[in-house]
């Protein structure tokens, strides 16, 4: 669920991930850092999961997300 989460909240400025892949306006580098910081996040909360040392441990857990891009 985490990575669909992080997908959910890039979703919206992939189109501007794919333009400029296709030689057209750079991301601005607000965005970028904000992606990257979304990704950042799922892979912290990934591994707070695959370290989590019951189900209470992982219950315990919160996620949190930075603000959208």
């Amino acid at each position: 669920f985490v990575n669909n989460d992080a997908a959910n909240i890039l979703s919206p400025t992939d189109w501007m991930v794919v333009r400029a892949a296709e030689g057209g306006t750079a991301v601005p580098s607000s965005t970028t850092t904000k992606r990257a910081a979304v990704r950042t996040k799922a892979n912290t909360h990934c591994t707070n999961i695959d370290n989590a040392a019951d189900v209470d441990a992982l219950a315990a857990l919160t996620f949190d997300w930075p603000a959208q891009p």
